[in-house]
């Protein structure tokens, strides 16, 4: 049995398939499956994908009609051998060291049900930018850190038996992995955070992330699915009433100062290249905790 079962849903992936398998048969570690979804595309995805099926016996093909993201992770995970399943998406990468880094996390600390790691966020003109600073992550978040912010989730490695525990993906909902953490830990699931960078996260124009209101949207109607289905205690629904008025307040802004939104971003690009992204963090924090008080 394989150590890892990496799910990769992709749908009209052409641009960028090749380099996520590459990335996947270059592991330092061998003991893995890979199983492709390719989600009904309409371009070369699936020939693409057959051609590494072709070449690795670890990897594997499903072919089905559209059914979106979920219900690609849905095919891919319920196909599963490894009792762990790594996430990746057909324009994500995990570099070489992914899944040895985090088999020996796992060995030194045993007993969790989610593994995530830090990353980077890779641009269109290669250049790389790391997602959390030193110190910006607990070695484990709860529920109400989980409503409160999502964990960089691209590599993540969790436990299979999640996966039956919760019912899979919810076909009908935006944000499909983030409702899936919030349901997982809801159940009891454990996090363990690694501090170290082991997969990259391609920034596109055409990604559902870059929807920034349809994501905030998402949000709202994920934690207050999350109130009213599960048995909260009153910090994790005081954290769903706090997370639901600031992606209220971010629509707000979004929708009514997008010149004021413009200009501010600006000033913070202008700023990170001038004092670091790590420094130009904890400003924008302070003054944010002075505009409350």
């Amino acid at each position: 049995m394989p150590r890892f079962s990496i799910v990769v849903p992709a749908y009209n992936a052409e641009a960028t398939l090749a380099e996520t398998l590459d990335a996947v048969l270059a592991q330092r570690l061998g003991s893995w499956e890979c199983i492709v979804v390719d989600d009904g595309s309409t371009d070369e995805t699936a020939a693409i994908a057959r051609e590494y099926e072709e070449r690795d016996h670890r990897l594997r093909v499903i072919g089905q009609t559209n059914q979106g993201s979920a219900g690609a992770y849905n095919t891919g995970v319920g196909a599963a051998e490894a009792d762990f399943v790594v996430l990746c998406s057909a324009d994500d990468v995990l570099l070489p060291e992914h899944l040895a880094e985090m088999a020996a996390f796992i060995e030194r600390e045993p007993g969790f049900d989610i593994y995530s790691s830090n990353g980077y966020y890779l641009r269109a003109d290669g250049s790389r930018d790391l997602v959390y600073a030193q110190g910006d992550m607990p070695d484990s978040m709860s529920l109400t850190g989980v409503i409160r912010r999502c964990f960089f989730s691209v590599g993540t490695a969790y436990r299979r038996a999640l996966f039956e525990t919760v019912g899979g993906y919810r076909t009908d909902v935006y944000g499909e992995d983030y409702d899936f953490w919030l349901r997982s830990m809801a159940a009891g699931a454990r996090h363990r955070y690694l501090p170290v960078p082991l997969s990259l996260q391609r920034l596109s124009p055409s990604q559902k992330s870059s929807d920034l209101e349809s994501v905030y949207r998402s949000d709202i109607r994920l934690v207050t699915d999350l109130f009213e289905s599960a048995n909260l205690s009153e910090d994790e629904r005081a954290a769903v009433r706090a997370a639901v008025r600031q992606r209220e307040r971010m629509i707000a802004r979004l929708n009514g100062h997008p010149a004021a939104i413009a200009a501010r971003n600006r000033v913070v690009v202008f700023a990170t290249r001038v004092l670091g992204r790590s420094r130009t963090r904890r400003i924008l924090q302070f003054l944010k905790r002075q505009s409350r008080d």
